[in-house]
């Protein structure tokens, strides 16, 4: 007996670009090739186009009287007379803890204006007290604390007694128990 003939199916066309497939693969490679010729292109733009010259100007004979010398002298800053004035320390409880930060401050005052600023001006402790007790403790223990709390005590202090009267706070006792 003969066996019957199996059918033979027929060929499956292969699908056209955009029909999915092979196609898909074929858009991956191309995006990698253009990213691989982009990558090269700007590589040989910077190392191998030649780098531009410096521009040089031709200037006139008599143009040398009119040159600065090499080496002229700078006048070296005024120096302002300055003055400290210690103030009385201050003790305040930190929020967030039950701890206690000691604070002594003096402030650098032109020398004029010593005679006219009383350490012990209300106003002044008053505006130091009410930054003071608004600090908590990881506030303490930040880095740069430090910096901060001399930016408002100085700020402060140009409040209360002017601009002109007061340079700068220093911090001259910090303690934190």
């Amino acid at each position: 007996m003969k066996k019957p003939k199996k059918e033979k199916k027929p060929k499956k066309a292969k699908a056209a670009k955009g029909e999915g497939g092979d196609a898909k693969k074929g858009g991956m490679m191309g995006k990698v090739a253009l990213i691989l010729v982009m990558g090269a292109t700007s590589f040989c733009t910077v190392f191998f186009l030649p780098r531009s010259e410096p521009v040089v100007t031709i200037v006139a004979a008599d143009a040398d009287a009119h040159a600065k010398p090499e080496h002229e002298e700078v006048p070296e800053p005024e120096k302002i007379p300055t003055a400290f004035l210690d103030m009385k320390s201050f003790t305040v409880s930190l929020k967030g803890r039950e701890r206690v930060l000691r604070l002594g401050v003096a402030l650098e005052l032109p020398e004029e204006m010593i005679d006219y600023v009383d350490a012990d001006d209300a106003q002044l402790r008053d505006a130091f007290m009410g930054y003071l007790s608004a600090i908590d403790m990881h506030q303490v223990e930040d880095a740069a604390f430090l910096v901060r709390l001399r930016a408002q005590l100085t700020r402060r202090a140009k409040f209360i007694l002017g601009d002109d009267a007061v340079h700068n706070v220093l911090i001259t006792d910090f303690l934190v128990r």
